[in-house]
């Protein structure tokens, strides 16, 4: 995968250099509050729609009607193409990337999905992209809120259950997440049952659901009230809500 954004990196090069298009100024490559020490300075994505967006896209189009999205070999993929995207593609990739990851019961994916909201700097996108929902479930996930009640016990809990679900120990994970909701249910009344979601009770995602429920998760990241998620169909609409939120000022619309 590598190769192939390295090889489609270079001809998009060569066709622009090809067409004779006036380079941009100084002031749009640089962004100077971060310094004159470009090597110091974090790497952000470029802000418009670059021509790896869509061969990103077409490729978890592919996985996804392969059933292969949750794979090892799609998640290092996904890595290599969230690096490469622009910020269109990666505020389109964050949230159905998470609620994939939700509904599959998959921490990979929903890693992809918080390491592509991270990427967003533009507030346009991060609008249009509903990124501050992705970041605050993220949060939700790892760190949570802490007191010592039965609530906050419960919410640890879950959290530790969902850290045991990605390091792979399901089995070890199921149990501490049941024994989180009886803490709930017993110690901890104001947290009711998650809004109707469409992750089936009996999987891990329900785990995750959970997990996202109690420590204040955005609803929409779970997919409360919501139906299946269509994830290709999903990044595709919130690709085109992107454009439009930074026409005004992409280069490369």
């Amino acid at each position: 995968m590598s190769k192939f954004i390295a090889l489609i990196s270079a001809a998009g090069l060569l066709a622009s250099c090809a067409h004779e298009e006036p380079a941009p100024s100084p002031k749009s490559e640089r962004n100077w509050e971060q310094g004159l020490d470009s090597d110091h300075a974090p790497q952000i994505a470029p802000l418009g729609p670059i021509e790896t967006d869509q061969f990103a896209y077409d490729f978890i189009r592919r996985r996804e009607r392969e059933h292969a999205l949750v794979t090892k070999a799609t998640g290092s993929d996904l890595d290599e193409i969230i690096n490469a995207s622009s910020q269109v593609l990666a505020s389109a990739l964050s949230l159905p990337l998470f609620k994939a990851g939700v509904y599959l019961g998959q921490p990979r994916l929903i890693d992809r999905g918080c390491t592509a909201a991270q990427r967003v700097t533009n507030s346009s996108l991060r609008t249009s992209g509903q990124v501050e929902a992705v970041l605050q479930a993220c949060a939700a996930l790892t760190s949570g809120k802490s007191s010592n009640d039965g609530c906050g016990e419960a919410q640890q809990k879950l959290r530790e259950a969902y850290a045991l679900l990605a390091a792979d120990k399901a089995q070890n994970a199921g149990r501490a997440a049941a024994d989180a909701v009886r803490t709930l249910r017993d110690r901890c009344p104001k947290i009711g049952a998650p809004l109707r979601t469409p992750v089936d009770p009996g999987t891990r995602g329900f785990l995750i659901v959970w997990t996202l429920h109690a420590n204040d998760a955005p609803p929409v990241t779970f997919l409360a009230g919501e139906q299946a998620p269509n994830t290709a169909e999903a990044i595709n609409d919130a690709f085109l809500r992107g454009v439009q939120a930074v026409r005004p000022v992409a280069h490369n619309p």
